[in-house]
């Protein structure tokens, strides 16, 4: 069996990611290694954030809180758990994000939930861990 030095978890304080977290916090746990919570602000491009008139400072500030508002719902339901949590924030399109991520990590292990925050999330999320799976040599557990 491989070894794991991390387990990350795509964290955007949906139910779905919370319950991918607690499946993630746990394997963390039992494995000894950190848990690192990803974020990311969903934006398809930066040309969409100067059409609305926002610097990049200003984008980065929304980012950020909308990571702080995941990381500190997504860190009161694993609260429980005694290990080592890192948080990564990042802007942009969801999927190849996560698959950044991942492709610049070395033996880590993926989990994340099948939906997201909103309706339309969901579908888009659905479609994120879809395009994450078909697409990364890391090993990814999907949770329901």
């Amino acid at each position: 069996m491989k070894e794991f030095r991390k387990i990350v978890v795509a964290a955007d304080g949906s139910d779905g990611s919370i319950k991918a977290a607690r499946v993630a916090a746990r394997l963390a746990d039992s494995l000894g290694v950190p848990l690192v919570l990803l974020h990311v602000f969903p934006m398809m491009s930066n040309d969409i954030a100067g059409a609305l008139g926002m610097s990049a400072e200003e984008l980065n500030a929304v980012r950020d809180r909308s990571a702080a508002s995941a990381f500190t719902n997504t860190r009161a339901e694993i609260s429980q758990r005694d290990i080592t949590i890192e948080e990564v924030a990042r802007i942009g399109d969801v999927a190849e994000e996560i698959l950044d991520y991942l492709n610049d990590a070395r033996d880590v292990m993926m989990v994340m939930g099948r939906r997201g925050q909103t309706k339309l999330g969901s579908l888009l999320l659905g479609s994120v861990s879809d395009k994450v799976l078909r697409h990364t040599h890391t090993p990814v557990t999907v949770v329901s």
